[in-house]
């Protein structure tokens, strides 16, 4: 019998897995959800200089995004995501997340409040929240789960933003800084990529996590019989974008992650796609409690 799939982006019902399987597989669907690696990030904001000058480079925004939003107490955030495995000649197989995100700052803890659901209309409520470097996860009627943040079945269905923008940091030389429209205020990086094997996409920082995320389902697609090797399947694109508010100190606005690998099985390619989109909604004012029945 297969295994369910974990992963770090949507719930995902690879029936793709049981068109390419060789002997009898269970077509359950499996979870998958958008999640982001929950990273500690613990800094001491320093007073604002009002003389400081604009920041010109791409690390230079982040710094300045990560100041600013390190200067209220919390942050609401929309998180929308979706995935999709597809192959020719077969119906695609594709799941979607939503949640709103509560993250303070001081101290750092987590609420995500969000529903999965998968292509055949199923819905189910997930709950995580993050308290003092651990992580709970709750999913329908389960039973809480809980580990620290180092344990990825916990990690890897936690929705961070500010965890996602002291990675983005490490290699944010490497994108693009523009206007992301006329009169709007905001600030565009990003960082584009296309055509890297998997192979070689494993040792490039910006791809890691695209990386990190497609192994589940291709861990599914190998037992099932797909015999692609790392150096076989490639990256189609992958696009990372910031929109940062200029006018209250580049904050975050809006984050998008997208990417597509491509599979090849049979003369064609199975098409695994995956994108997650976070959106300020404003300060968040309260606290991050863990409910009873979590510890």
């Amino acid at each position: 019998m297969c295994n369910r799939p974990r992963g770090r982006r949507a719930v995902v019902a690879l029936s793709v897995v049981v068109a390419v399987a060789v002997a009898g597989c269970s077509s359950n669907e499996g979870k998958r959800k958008p999640t982001g690696r929950h990273r500690s990030v613990k800094s001491t904001p320093s007073a604002e200089n009002k003389r400081a000058p604009e920041p010109k480079t791409a690390a230079q925004f982040v710094a300045r995004a990560q100041h600013g939003m390190r200067g209220e107490k919390g942050w609401t955030f929309a998180v929308s995501g979706s995935e999709s495995v597809a192959m020719r000649g077969q119906a695609p197989s594709s799941a979607t997340y939503a949640a709103t995100v509560h993250r303070t700052t001081a101290p750092e803890a987590l609420q995500q409040t969000g529903t999965i659901t998968t292509s055949k209309g199923e819905r189910k409520p997930e709950l995580v929240y993050v308290v003092g470097g651990t992580g709970y996860v709750k999913e329908g009627a389960d039973a809480w789960k809980k580990g620290p943040l180092t344990d990825t079945g916990i990690a890897d269905d936690v929705e961070d933003p500010l965890a996602e923008l002291h990675d983005f940091a490490a290699y944010a030389k490497s994108a693009k800084v523009s206007r992301a429209g006329a009169g709007d205020g905001r600030v565009r990086l990003q960082v584009t990529a296309s055509g890297w094997q998997l192979s070689a996409a494993r040792t490039r920082p910006a791809l890691k996590r695209a990386v990190r995320e497609a192994e589940p389902t291709l861990a599914q697609l190998r037992r099932a019989g797909v015999t692609a090797t790392d150096g076989q399947i490639t990256l189609r694109s992958f696009t990372e974008t910031w929109d940062l508010d200029a006018v209250h100190g580049y904050r975050v606005a809006a984050h998008r992650y997208a990417f597509t690998f491509l599979v090849p099985f049979q003369g064609g390619d199975i098409t695994m796609s995956q994108e997650v989109r976070a959106d300020n909604r404003g300060v968040f004012t309260g606290s991050v409690e863990l409910p009873d029945g979590a510890q």
